[in-house]
């Protein structure tokens, strides 16, 4: 399997943009073990994808292929990616999982472009983060390329088989996510309702679609958030 297969987010936060009107809790958007996530990370990575989508959808040649998203749902794939790629640092070092070099540094190459147009202060962190997330998507297929043995997967092939494989790497590290994301038993962000009331408006609802990891979020009603909740 080729580096070129890993695909950190086909679609895709800055400051938390609490649509169900919850404010931001402190720096801490999980711990995996002893180690913190920090919301700044999270936002920091969905603030740049969001950026990179929004610059796609006014490139005339790329603008028509794009899908305008909440900012919220990519928020919640960058919990999601964050904690997975510590799950995946943990158990690698514990399991000494190794992984190909060359393939991470040409993967990472990829997103120079992208972090480039990130803050320049930001720039390093943003690179640390994107490395640290394909060296644990690496360690994974290093764990999962038998299975394709003689095939030519597909890339939504390797991503689900690496999507499995985390799950049951999760199971062996403590993971606690900041309810704030709808975390499920498991940790996965965006599996539960994070409101604190039932959600009954229509926006509402639409709301705690658009953090679900699972839910379909309506197009018409990303298109008519205001400008500053979505991207693309």
């Amino acid at each position: 399997m080729k580096a070129n297969r890993l695909v950190l987010l086909a679609a895709g936060g800055a400051s938390m943009l609490a649509l169900s009107g919850c404010a931001q809790s402190g720096d801490v958007a999980a711990r995996v073990g002893d180690t913190t996530v920090p919301t700044s990370d999270v936002d920091l990575l969905t603030t740049v994808q969001c950026q990179s989508l929004d610059k796609a959808a006014k490139d005339p040649s790329q603008g028509s292929q794009v899908q305008p998203v909440a900012r919220a749902t990519l928020r919640t794939i960058m919990v999601n990616a964050l904690v997975d790629a510590e799950v995946n640092r943990q158990v690698a070092a514990r399991e000494h999982l190794t992984y190909d070099k060359t393939q991470l540094a040409s993967a990472v190459k990829q997103y120079e472009s992208t972090a480039s147009s990130a803050p320049e202060g930001d720039r390093d962190r943003y690179r640390d983060l994107i490395e640290t997330i394909l060296r644990g998507q690496l360690q994974a297929i290093g764990q999962i390329q038998d299975q394709f043995t003689g095939q030519q997967p597909t890339n939504d092939q390797v991503q689900k088989a690496i999507s499995d494989f985390e799950a049951k790497m999760r199971a062996k590290v403590d993971i606690d996510v900041n309810p704030q994301y709808g975390p499920d038993k498991d940790g996965v962000a965006g599996s539960a309702d994070p409101s604190l009331s039932l959600a009954v408006s229509s926006f509402a609802k639409h709301s705690r679609d658009a953090m679900s990891a699972t839910a379909q979020t309506d197009s018409t009603w990303v298109n008519d958030l205001p400008a500053d909740q979505r991207c693309g």
